[in-house]
C-alpha cells in the first residue's frame, strides 16, 4: 500500500526531501551525530509523500557513493540490488532514476555473505576475476532509468546534498539533547 502511494507522489515527492542519517550516518560522510529530517514538508503532503522522500534519500545517499568512488576513478555500469527493500518496484524506479545506471534486481540470493566469500575468492587467486560472479546469480528483472526523471533527480540530489553541510551545527546540538533525555 505505501508502495502505491510512494507511486502516486511522483518523483521529488511534491518539494519534500529526507536526509534518511536516522543513525548517524557512516559513509561516506563518518559523522556518527549525523540527524534524519524532512526539509521542504507543507500540508499537502501526505504519508505517500513522506515515504516516497524517504525512498529517495536513501537512494540518493546510495548516489553519494556512486559519486565518491567516481571520485577515485571508479565508475559503475550498473547497479544490482537484492534483498530487504529490492522487493519493492518503486523503489528500484526510484534508484535506476537517481542513479541513472540500469538496475538488476537479484533473486535467491544470499546476501552480503556471497559478496564477502567473492571478494575473498578473488583476493585469494581462487576465482579469476570479478564477472565470475554471474555464474552465482541470477537476474530476476532489469530496470531502465527513466532520462525525464533522472534529470530532475539530478537537481533534487544538489539540494539533498547541501542540507547536511547547512545544518550540521544544529543536527549535532539535536543529537547532544537527545542523548541527554537517554537516546
Amino acid at each position: 500500500m505505501l508502495d502505491k502511494e510512494a507511486e502516486l507522489a511522483g518523483p521529488g515527492a511534491d518539494g519534500l526531501v529526507s536526509l534518511p542519517y536516522f543513525l548517524g550516518e557512516k559513509t561516506p560522510i563518518h559523522d556518527p551525530h549525523a540527524r534524519g529530517m524532512f526539509v521542504g514538508l507543507h500540508l499537502g503532503h501526505k504519508r505517500g509523500h513522506l515515504f516516497r522522500a524517504i525512498l529517495e534519500g536513501i537512494g540518493f545517499g546510495f548516489y553519494h557513493h556512486i559519486e565518491t568512488f567516481a571520485e577515485l576513478g571508479l565508475t559503475p555500469q550498473r547497479v544490482r540490488i537484492t534483498n530487504g527493500g529490492s522487493r519493492s518496484r518503486v523503489w528500484r524506479q526510484i534508484v535506476a532514476d537517481i542513479s541513472g545506471l540500469s538496475l538488476e534486481s537479484i533473486i535467491d540470493h544470499p546476501g552480503s555473505s556471497l559478496g564477502a566469500a567473492f571478494a575473498a575468492g578473488v583476493g585469494s587467486g581462487v576465482l579469476t576475476g570479478w564477472d565470475e560472479i554471474d555464474k552465482f546469480i541470477k537476474v530476476e528483472e532489469r530496470i531502465e532509468p527513466n532520462k525525464g526523471n533522472t534529470q530532475q533527480y539530478q537537481e533534487l540530489y544538489r539540494v539533498y546534498r547541501s542540507i547536511y553541510p547547512n545544518l550540521l551545527e544544529q543536527q549535532h546540538q539535536l543529537a547532544r539533547f537527545s542523548r541527554a533525555l537517554g537516546d
